[in-house]
Order: C-alpha cells, then sequence, then structure tokens
C-alpha cells in the first residue's frame, strides 16, 4: 500500500506533487539554472560548443555529496570524462589544458563564471 494510494483513499483525490527542482534544506547549494548557463558557455578545455556539460569541480560537497553548483565550469563531454586530458581521468592535464588556453586556473575560472552569472542577472531584472 503506497502512501499516494492511501491519501486517494482518505481524501478522494490526487496527492499534489511535489517540485523536482525544489531545493534541499542541506547539502551545498543547488542552481538548475545556473549549470544551464553554463552548458551555453563554450568548452573551457577546447573551446567545443558541441555538448558542453556543467563540470563540478569544488570539494565542498562532504563526504558522498557533490559540490556545489556554483563551482561547475562549462567542459564538453569529450574534456569532462572521455580525453586522456579529461577532467574525471587527468585533473592535471585538464588544469594545463585551460590554463593554457584562458590563461587562469580552475579557482579563477569559477570565481569568472560566477560574476559573469550574476551580472547576467543583475541586468535581466
Amino acid at each position: 500500500m503506497s502512501p499516494r494510494w492511501l491519501y486517494m483513499q482518505v481524501h478522494g483525490e490526487k496527492p499534489k506533487r511535489r517540485s523536482p527542482r525544489r531545493t534541499a534544506s542541506r547539502g551545498p547549494a543547488r542552481s538548475w539554472k545556473f549549470k544551464a548557463w553554463i552548458r551555453e558557455q563554450a568548452c573551457a578545455c577546447c573551446g567545443s560548443t558541441y555538448d558542453v556539460e556543467a563540470a563540478h569541480t569544488g570539494s565542498d560537497g562532504g563526504m558522498k555529496q557533490k559540490a556545489s553548483d556554483y563551482s561547475c565550469i562549462p567542459l564538453c563531454g569529450d574534456c569532462h570524462t572521455q580525453a586522456a586530458h579529461s577532467w574525471h581521468r587527468n585533473r592535471e592535464a585538464c588544469e594545463s589544458c585551460i590554463f593554457a588556453r584562458l590563461g587562469m586556473t580552475i579557482a579563477e575560472l569559477v570565481k569568472v563564471c560566477n560574476q559573469q552569472w550574476k551580472i547576467g542577472r543583475e541586468e535581466a531584472a
């Protein structure tokens, strides 16, 4: 017997569904809008605009949690997980590739992305 079925039997109507985008009260900060904006940017490693993903780079997630969404950087699928210099295979090589292309470290890139996001939101308001 499910809780939804029991609610239907007691109240005579279906229970309201919870939004999948609700914010959690615990854990690192989440923002699906920020991640969607990150996916619109060019890959920080190779400059590609195809199949860009939001790669979590921070270590503020705690045990068994992803880092905050505000630590994401734009990486194409290849540079994120597949290539020899990808973020998940060889972080040092990925960092050196990003530094060679953009001239900034991962921490600086995260800071710039957050500043641009903040400016864009203020201009939209």
